[in-house]
């Protein structure tokens, strides 16, 4: 769906075509934020970070809108995740250890990606993961949210509308559905990524 359309289904089932009351920007504003709380509960929107390495640069910052960190991989090659402690056996508690060579690990700190060992060439650096959605500021803006769930963001909306009018009950009445269809779309979101998978594989080590 376009904008357009959600903003007009929206307005439709809330019987407030033409109202004033509800501006195009205010509208645009809900459905936002029921993107953000669909990129956030379904990871639905996933991007690919994409950087490259310089000599002797252990972190590598990756964008703020970057939710959580599924993959990395360095020259093609998967880097096995650790924590701190593990790092310090890395480096026999010398956190400061310029050790290089080609990364075998990474570890998360403060929105950037560390390596281990500290590269020593200048290869790709890739780091996967679901994002935030972009503001929408124009009723032409694509929606990064899949075309599958627009429909859902719709309850969202409608609800945010009839609390504006202090119809409770009706907001609370929308509000649920919204919550039902994200439980059931993370379901389904799931199952679509694990595709012909078995599903008690847990993650892709086990």
């Amino acid at each position: 769906m376009t904008l357009t359309e959600i903003e007009t289904a929206c307005r439709r089932r809330h019987n407030a075509v033409g109202d004033d009351f509800f501006g195009q920007a205010e509208i645009l504003q809900l459905i936002y934020e029921a993107c953000v709380e669909y990129a956030r509960e379904v990871k639905c929107i996933e991007n690919v970070f994409t950087a490259t390495t310089v000599a002797s640069t252990q972190s590598y910052v990756f964008p703020t809108n970057l939710m959580e960190v599924k993959r990395v991989t360095y020259n093609g090659a998967k880097l096995e995740p650790i924590n701190m402690r593990e790092d310090d056996l890395l480096t026999l508690s010398n956190q400061a250890s310029t050790s290089t060579g080609t990364p075998q690990y990474y570890f998360i700190w403060d929105e950037a990606v560390y390596l281990r060992p500290i590269p020593d060439a200048a290869k790709t650096l890739k780091v996967f993961g679901p994002v935030e959605p972009a503001q929408i500021s124009v009723v032409t803006a694509t929606l990064e949210v899949p075309s599958i769930f627009h429909g859902k963001l719709i309850n969202y909306v409608v609800s945010e509308m009839y609390a504006k009018d202090q119809n409770f009950q009706a907001a609370g009445y929308y509000m649920g559905l919204f919550n039902t269809g994200i439980n059931r779309d993370r379901a389904y979101w799931k199952k679509r990524k694990r595709a012909d998978a078995m599903a008690n594989v847990m993650d892709e080590e086990t």
